[in-house]
């Protein structure tokens, strides 16, 4: 592995990284997308777990806690979001991977979206000593929003075979 300082052409001549490439992996020869997918969901699952558990019992810092893992799982979709956006743009225009790519890319923009009215409904009240069930409901179908999208991502690698090139 190692980190490539310079693109280097079959031909053995040098040039410097697009930043196209840069967002791609290619001189990690490392796939970056996939590395940052795993931090939006798990805040924003263990954002919903964190209001249930208020719920369930005594667990006052829950809420404020769960508050802040909807801001980080939000911050990890953009992140995981622009990654992804560079591994798309490698792809063949028109084809079936692509419009999967697109599918995948809309549904993870609509988790976001269910995410952020869950931060604005929540935020005014955030200190409180027990979630409110409409942040639980919320969670609920933004978890569930997600766990699609991401499945459309997963069958985009695992049914079709698809693997970023880093070369």
């Amino acid at each position: 592995m190692g980190l490539r300082l310079r693109y280097r052409a079959p031909t053995g001549e040098t040039r410097r990284w697009t930043f196209r490439e840069l967002l791609q992996g290619k001189p990690i020869q490392r796939a970056i997308h996939p590395m940052l997918i795993h931090f939006p969901i798990a805040f924003y699952l263990g954002s919903l777990g964190l209001d249930v558990l208020s719920r369930l019992g005594t667990f006052p810092a829950a809420p404020i806690a769960g508050t802040w893992l909807v801001i980080g799982g939000l911050l990890g979709f953009a992140g995981a979001a622009t990654f992804g956006l560079a591994d798309r743009s490698g792809m063949p225009k028109g084809g079936k991977l692509r419009k999967t790519a697109t599918r995948h890319a809309w549904a993870q923009v609509a988790a976001a979206a269910v995410f952020a009215v869950d931060l604005a409904v929540r935020w005014s009240d955030r200190h409180a000593a027990e979630s409110d069930v409409l942040w639980i409901a919320i969670g609920l179908v933004g978890a569930l929003v997600v766990i699609v999208a991401a499945d459309i991502g997963g069958q985009m690698v695992y049914r079709t075979g698809w693997r970023p090139s880093v070369d």
